[in-house]
């Protein structure tokens, strides 16, 4: 007898899958087969303690950005500033214009051509 109203104990692979966002019930396998989620057999029916999802979603909750993948603001860290001059590139430059370039970025005096 279930009471109406009562959340079920236990929830079938393909439910535990619909309400994780509708993942598939290969996701949730892998989770049994890794111990992240428990399982229990009823009969020949493996069911998943609804219970025991919601405590795994709760434990994976968090910032909605990854730590490893952020900027440095994300991870409060401090950031390096200069006041190098951007100059945009358009096009190929070739070896003696980007030279050109360079030496204009760090400010180095245009070399002198070599007589003969």
């Amino acid at each position: 007898m279930e009471l109406q109203g009562a959340a079920p104990l236990l929830w079938s692979l393909s439910e535990a899958a619909r309400q994780l966002g509708d993942v598939s019930t290969r996701t949730v396998r892998r989770l049994l087969v890794r111990g992240d989620l428990p399982s229990v057999r009823v009969g020949r029916r493996l069911c998943v303690p609804s219970l025991a999802v919601r405590e795994w979603v709760t434990k994976q909750s968090g910032p909605a950005h990854n730590p490893e993948r952020a900027g440095p603001a994300m991870r409060e860290e401090k950031t390096w500033h200069t006041d190098a001059k951007i100059v945009p590139f358009i096009g190929s430059a070739s070896p003696t214009q980007a030279a050109r370039e360079l030496d204009v970025l760090l400010k180095r005096p245009p070399a002198r051509k070599q007589k003969h």
